[in-house]
């Protein structure tokens, strides 16, 4: 289920300011209007990172593929914290 916050285009988004992380922040747009939020499908306890819950990651309101519990703005990077560590998005995927 995708809820309308998570499409983009729902609102006028800015580029999300460094050093933001999700949760807390509703998601993170990077400087292409790209907009990354958790989704309501989460992972099983023993694939998420360690002492974490990990949900899907959606782009523009459609799954990525990737399971993680934080996304993260930093240093004009979209980064994620996943089972095997952190991820960054290239512009196309997460490596």
């Amino acid at each position: 289920m995708i809820l309308d916050y998570m499409r983009k285009g729902y609102r006028t988004e800015y580029i999300t300011e460094a050093y933001v992380s999700s949760p807390p922040a509703a998601f993170v747009v990077d400087e292409y209007g790209n907009m990354f939020t958790l989704g309501l499908e989460f992972q099983r306890y023993s694939d998420a990172p360690n002492g974490e819950y990990a949900f899907d990651i959606l782009k523009n309101g459609y799954p990525t593929g990737e399971y993680a519990s934080r996304i993260e703005r930093r240093n004009n990077k979209v980064r994620i914290f996943t089972r095997k560590g952190w991820k960054v998005f290239n512009g196309r995927s997460f490596i």
